[in-house]
């Protein structure tokens, strides 16, 4: 009896010890490859965008069967996803965003930030791509607040004409960026100070302490404030966040906006039901 509770024991003992080990290695070592995984992502996007390519060894197959074949990238500003261009081929997407050269925000925090609320970050991610972060997460004020919005192209950053009126809603290359005064001028929330600044900070962050790491961010984030304009801002009739007419969005498009559809879907339906379907195992908890 007392071997067969010893060896009860040791099991126990045992099972504890490895518990506590996998939790001593999550809280001390997991983020660490973490880390390594997206910052190589990072890299191959960043690779991406500056239109170089490691150099990788082809195989005989490849050199023979693929390489007279022509190769499309298509940026999604999640991944990029690449195939070969065949023809007539109805699964090619035909379609590429294009990365954001001009934001120094997407740098680290990607095309798609938004993914704390499952419910609602498609929606959000969907404006990342023709809004500036900085729309919406900068809240100018006083002096420095202009009310003037403006387009740039996501590939050269320069300020463009509004591509609403030539291009489909979801297809635009361009992003609307606030303006705010600086000394009575008018000046880019993406100054090429600020950018420079974060573009430093990035390529030196290995070498910086803690310390020098949290000041920099802390001078990067300055300008965010911690409560971002909410979607009723933009989408209400009296004074909405964006002269949307200003920046070339035709009366029927501002109606559609602004009108009760879309206002009252945001203040109606806060609360997001998913199928069961897609949720295992709550219908059976209800019961």
């Amino acid at each position: 009896m007392k071997n067969f509770l010893f060896k009860i024991y040791m099991l126990g003992f045992l099972v504890l010890t490895v518990f506590f080990m996998v939790i001593i290695w999550k809280v001390t070592f997991a983020h660490i490859f973490h880390e390594y995984h997206d910052r190589h992502e990072a890299q191959e996007i960043a690779k991406f965008k500056e239109g170089k390519e490691a150099p990788t060894d082809k195989s005989t197959f490849e050199k023979i069967i693929l390489e007279s074949d022509e190769r499309v990238k298509h940026y999604l500003g999640y991944k990029i996803l690449e195939e070969t261009r065949i023809k007539g081929h109805f699964h090619h997407i035909g379609f590429d965003i294009g990365p954001d050269k001009r934001s120094y925000c997407v740098d680290c925090h990607g095309d798609m930030p938004h993914d704390a609320v499952k419910e609602i970050r498609a929606f959000l991610n969907m404006h990342a791509f023709f809004v500036g972060c900085e729309t919406c997460h900068v809240k100018l004020e006083k002096a420095q607040k202009t009310g003037v919005y403006k387009w740039y192209d996501r590939t050269t950053g320069e300020i463009v004409a509004s591509p609403v009126a030539k291009e489909k809603p979801g297809s635009f290359r361009a992003k609307i960026i606030p303006f705010e005064s600086v000394n009575g001028k008018l000046q880019r929330v993406d100054s090429q100070e600020r950018m420079d600044f974060a573009r430093e900070y990035e390529e030196r962050e290995d070498t910086l302490t803690e310390a020098q790491k949290s000041r920099a961010k802390k001078l990067i984030h300055k300008i965010v404030h911690k409560q971002p304009y909410m979607c009723e801002d933009c989408h209400q009739k009296e004074k909405p966040l964006l002269p949307l007419a200003e920046i070339g969005y035709p009366k029927e498009r501002i109606d559609s906006i602004t009108g009760t559809e879309a206002v009252g879907m945001i203040k109606n339906y806060t609360k997001f039901y998913m199928p069961k379907m897609l949720l295992p195992g709550e219908a059976n908890k209800k019961k």
